[in-house]
Parts: C-alpha cells; structure tokens; sequence
C-alpha cells in the first residue's frame, strides 16, 4: 500500500510542475507581446510629439500622428493603399490558331422542356456544349467562336467531318440560329 501511495505521490507532483511550467511558459510569451506593444506605443507617442501644428480651429494637433493615422488603421496594423491583387478563378483562355471554318448548326431541349445527357455524360449548358465528331475534335476539346469558349461534350450520328452542333438554352435561339459557317479557334491556357 505504501509503494502504491509513494507513486501516487510523485505523479502528483510531476503533473503539478508540468502546468506550473506550462502557466510559466504562456505567461511570458503573454508578457513580452504586451511588452512589444507598449514599446510601439511609446515610440508612436515620442514621434507624434515631436511636432504639433495649430489647425484652423486653433487646436493643437499632430502632423506625423495625422500621417500615421492616415496609413495605420490601428497600432501596427497597416491599411492597404491598393486593393489585394486576386487571381482568376479559373485558367485563363486566349484564342490560338485557327481550326479552319465548319458548318454550325443548332440544337436545343426538346418541345417538353426535357434535357438529356451528353455523350460525355454531362447536361448540355447554353454557350458552353458543342457537339462535334470526336475523331477531329475529341471530347474535352475547348474551341472559341465568335469569342466565346465552347468545349466538346456530345457527338451526334450526322456530325462528321467539319460540323458541329451548338447547344441553345431555347428553341427560338436554335431557331434564329440556322445553319452558318463558322471559324473555330483553338484556345490556349494560359
């Protein structure tokens, strides 16, 4: 009983010293940061004192502090002069080297509204899906037309050769659309 109560004893007091050490270790870490921001503090008081101009009001204020205070939005904490830069979303797309020119017709959601899948299993998307024959543009090609980018998704049984097939959200547009001749331009990532 007394060796059980003996380890009992020491694993106390080793549990004791390990938070005593980690208190100890977190306040100073505490203590300094609070000690760094007086520092900055202190040496923004002493240079804003240093020159003091009379506004129109006849107040005394702070060149350097208005200076400060124009590029600070709190202590130490920068404002941005310029918006942060942001990347694209996506790739960037340019148009490339010409596909030669191909015979563009039209197709849409039939009469009920109802829209089936692609070949390459997706649903087709108003200027987006294109449906040409995979042997000169394979599925996943990305071509442009009239500035727009289209990529290949769907095939169909009278699309050989140089034709395609633009989907349209609407019979109507299909419609407007007709037939026409169209120059294809491959597109580079950039």
């Amino acid at each position: 009983m007394k060796c059980f109560s003996g380890k009992l004893r020491i694993t106390g007091l080793l549990t004791f010293l390990c938070i005593l050490l980690l208190s100890t270790t977190a306040m100073a870490d505490e203590v300094s940061g609070k000690e760094q921001t007086a520092e900055d503090v202190q040496s923004e008081r002493v240079q804003t004192d240093k020159q003091t101009i009379k506004n129109e009001t006849g107040n005394e204020e702070s060149s350097e502090h208005n200076e400060a205070s124009e590029k600070e939005i709190g202590p130490g904490i920068k404002k941005e002069t310029e918006p942060p830069k942001t990347e694209p979303a996506g790739p960037v797309y340019e148009k490339g080297a010409s596909l030669g020119f191909f015979s563009a017709t039209a197709y849409c959601p039939s009469r009920s509204g109802k829209i089936g899948r692609t070949y390459s299993g997706t649903v087709p998307t108003a200027n987006h899906t294109l449906s040409a024959d995979i042997t000169l543009l394979p599925i996943g090609t990305k071509v442009m037309i009239d500035d727009v980018i289209y990529t290949v998704e769907d095939t169909g049984s009278s699309i050989k050769g140089k034709k395609i097939d633009i989907f349209f959200g609407s019979r109507q547009e299909a419609l407007n659309f007709g037939r026409q001749t169209k120059e294809l331009f491959a597109v580079v990532v950039k």
